[in-house]
């Protein structure tokens, strides 16, 4: 069969017939073992499998003694095999050889000395001998020996087993610590999994005199024994391994008696983090000495800030746990909305990005942080499947705060944005500390409204009651409410685009909430999934900052506002269309002053010569109506001067009308350039034969074509493109003159007309083109 398992096909089946689910619910607050099938399912199983060894008579013979899961009654259809032999070596090669192949894989040992069993083995098999379970009178009376030898040397073997499973928690803790409360969270080795717990009970035993009050920690690991072994049995029974992946989930949950699955793994989640918590108290126990156990037992807690101070100085578990022991007390529920500034206080120095990252994982961890701010309760375990957020809604919060503090000590982990921590003042890290708790506190209360709106109304009410400033509390409302929008904009959207500017500028996106929103949302991303942080999404978040802050940027805003002071009907396309060269150049107030006599007069304004501050020529034309011709015209007459054509912005602007730029190069006096313009004193001169290196059409759909025209820089150059197109009939909606060393590209926005490729073609020909 497909499986990887110790049952037979008809075994298989018997065994899904068997498992059923709890009595009731599971309810992490009412803990009753009874309720589940797992302890009675892990004994068939455990039958099942005897009667198949059993089945040769070699299995007794080998004296064998069952370890692991097998013995400590935990045993799933896809659990390892642990047994030790202590029979003769010839019987146990010839059963094991008999097992394997009949397609049964046992983990099998001998003892190396059969005088010390715990001669050349890991500590952990040192553990298994306590916990191991014989099947022969021989193999009892051989363990027993064993086992009196272990305890008699208790201390010295305790120690050893105690370093050997914080090593491997370590371990443990180091490959899951990017994916802690894991979406899809492993039921065997993830934090709060099967073995965590295995290590708390084991450890207790081991340790059990150091222990004065121990009930409740082992209350709640024995039931989640029984909870998370049930679940697990029947993942292996549906063919999946120990990994609860989101599609297994769904059904899963209905099993467990579950309304919905989201509420399923919120209760899995939270019981994950309890057997999380009370196995890391149990292992700091047991490697206290008496004098630190003793005086955490006289450590009192006269008001509720002393929890925090306590917890500043020293953040271990068993002072969390303490603090655990005392919520209830000193901050009865009854009280929390009286305790509101002081409450603040408290979270005040929490949030302090100097402030250590252990003080604040162990407020998260106490759970003071629930009576701090209660709305966390309702995320804790809170799961979003969408296969992106990898953490819990309360662990990401927690995250986030994390980050914030990881980013001030160390800036560089931000990579190319690592410029904007010192753009910052303590005030906006303040404003940024407060905002990461605040952003996702309404997650899950989503029925219309989103949830950064329905975050902004718990910021308002809470910092009411803390009596935060008026513009503090703007300040991480407004972040709460955008905390999304440079992350739609960087990875979404054009960071170039005036629209996309101009849509940030409209929420308030600008200098310092800028910078707190770019740092905000790397801290996000690190804190939702730490993979998904990376050096190309750094660079777009940081490529947006700088589009924001540039000179063109700039330039754009500056126009904009001018344009509504002066009520100017023009749009952002039509600001995007003027182009750099002529924003960049002109005064914006003479700009924007022009283009509003432009829309007030009824007939066409006369021709504006203008010298900017560098000492640059621009010639502005301009006629209420186009037609055909009109921009071969003004190019002829600006040939005619003499004048060469630097750059162009040439358009038909909606209330405006043709509304044509040009910078010249010219040596004549300005005064008497105008004049002659506003004469039009123009003697018209034949347009120079010139050469274009190549014509092409840039794109094209059923209203307009753009084509390039280039070549090297000569006298006549746009005068002729204009022309030819003119004689071809062809009507130009704009233009823009790019000029760079030697070289010119005269780029015509044409309405469409006939077949472009026949224009193309009929272009080349004139100019010779192959």
């Amino acid at each position: 069969m497909a499986h990887r398992s110790f049952l037979t096909s008809e075994q298989w089946q018997q065994a899904q017939e068997a498992l059923t689910p709890p009595l009731m619910t599971p309810d992490g607050d009412v803990r009753q073992v009874f309720t589940f099938s797992s302890s009675n399912f892990s004994s068939l199983l455990g039958v099942k499998l005897e009667e198949r060894f059993k089945a040769s008579p070699l299995w007794q013979e080998s004296h064998p003694i069952i370890l692991g899961s097998w013995a400590r009654g935990e045993l799933c259809p896809k659990s390892d095999i642990d047994i030790l032999f202590c029979g003769p070596e010839e019987k146990v090669k010839a059963f094991v050889d008999h097992i394997q192949e009949q397609g049964l894989k046992l983990r099998y040992r001998m003892p190396h000395n059969p005088e010390d069993w715990t001669e050349n083995v890991e500590a952990f098999d040192i553990l298994a001998l306590l916990k191991a379970r014989p099947t022969t009178p021989e193999a009892a009376q051989k363990l027993y020996e064993q086992q009196k030898k272990i305890w008699a040397k208790k201390k010295h073997y305790r120690r050893i087993l105690l370093k050997a499973v914080k090593d491997e928690r370590k371990q443990r803790a180091q490959r899951f610590d990017s994916i802690t409360n894991y979406l899809e969270p492993n039921l065997k080795f993830g934090p709060g999994g099967l073995r965590d717990l295995e290590q708390g009970l084991q450890i207790y035993e081991l340790f059990a005199e150091k222990f004065t009050h121990p009930g409740h920690a082992l209350n709640v690991l024995n039931y989640y024994r029984s909870y998370l072994l049930n679940i697990r049995q029947r993942l292996h029974l549906e063919g999946h391994g120990d990994i609860l992946s989101n599609a297994i989930q769904f059904d899963l949950g209905r099993w467990m008696g579950f309304k919905t699955h989201k509420d399923f793994m919120r209760d899995l989640q939270r019981g994950l983090s309890r057997v999380h918590f009370y196995s890391d108290w149990i292992v700091e126990v047991a490697e206290s000495s008496d004098q630190e156990l003793r005086n955490l037992e006289n450590l009192e807690f006269k008001k509720f800030e002393d929890m925090e101070v306590a917890l500043h100085k020293s953040s271990t578990v068993l002072v969390q746990k303490k603090v655990r022991e005392n919520l209830d007390a000193l901050m009865p529920d009854a009280k929390l909305k009286s305790f509101a500034k002081r409450r603040a206080a408290v979270l005040e120095n929490v949030l302090q990005v100097k402030n250590t990252d252990e003080h604040l994982v162990s407020i998260f961890r106490s759970r003071f942080i629930d009576k701090l701010l209660p709305e966390m309760r309702r995320l804790v375990g809170y799961v979003q499947h969408d296969q992106y957020h990898r953490f819990t809604a309360d662990s990401h919060i927690m995250q986030a705060c994390r980050e914030v503090k990881r980013i001030y000590k160390k800036p560089s982990e931000l990579g190319p944005l690592k410029s904007l921590h010192t753009k910052l003042t303590p005030e906006d890290w303040r404003i940024l500390s407060w905002s990461c708790l605040y952003h996702d506190l309404a997650k899950g209360l989503e029925s219309g409204d989103h949830h950064s709106d329905l975050g902004v109304t718990i910021v308002e009410r809470d910092f009411k009651t803390y009596g935060f400033s008026k513009s503090f509390t703007q300040e991480v409302k407004w972040m709460v409410k955008n905390h999304l929008e440079l992350s739609q904009a960087a990875f979404r959207k054009n960071p170039k685009d005036p629209k996309v500017w101009q849509e940030l500028r409209d929420a308030g996106v600008q200098e310092a909430r800028l910078y707190r929103l770019a740092l905000f949302t790397a801290i996000d991303i690190r804190a939702t999934n730490p993979e998904a942080w990376n050096e190309w999404k750094a660079k777009l978040l940081r490529d947006l900052v700088l589009s924001l802050e540039s000179k063109k940027a700039q330039d754009y805003f500056a126009f904009q506002s001018l344009g509504k002071s002066k009520k100017l009907k023009i749009t952002s396309e039509v600001i995007e269309e003027l182009g750099p060269v002529l924003l960049d150049s002109l005064a914006m107030k003479d700009l924007v002053g022009d283009m509003k006599k432009a829309e007030l007069s009824e007939h066409a304004l006369k021709p504006w010569v203008y010298q900017t501050r560098k000492g640059e020529v621009w010639i502005r034309f301009h006629e209420k109506k186009d037609r055909k011709g009109l921009l071969s015209d003004y190019v002829g007459q600006l040939y005619s001067l003499g004048l060469g054509v630097r750059h162009a912005s040439i358009h038909t602007l909606p209330n405006v009308g043709v509304y044509d730029w040009f910078q010249v190069s010219t040596s004549k006096n300005i005064q008497a350039l105008a004049k002659v313009l506003e004469n039009s004193q123009v003697q018209s001169k034949a347009v120079p034969e010139v050469k274009f290196d190549s014509i092409q059409l840039v794109s094209a759909d059923d209203k307009e074509w753009v084509i390039s025209f280039k070549g090297p820089d000569q006298t006549g150059l746009l005068a002729s493109a204009a022309k030819s197109l003119s004689d071809l009939g062809i009507s130009v909606k704009s233009a823009r003159v790019h000029t760079w060393g030697r070289q010119v590209d005269d780029v015509f926005f044409v309405k469409a007309a006939g077949e472009a490729s026949q224009l193309i073609a009929a272009l080349k020909e004139k100019y010779k083109i192959n």
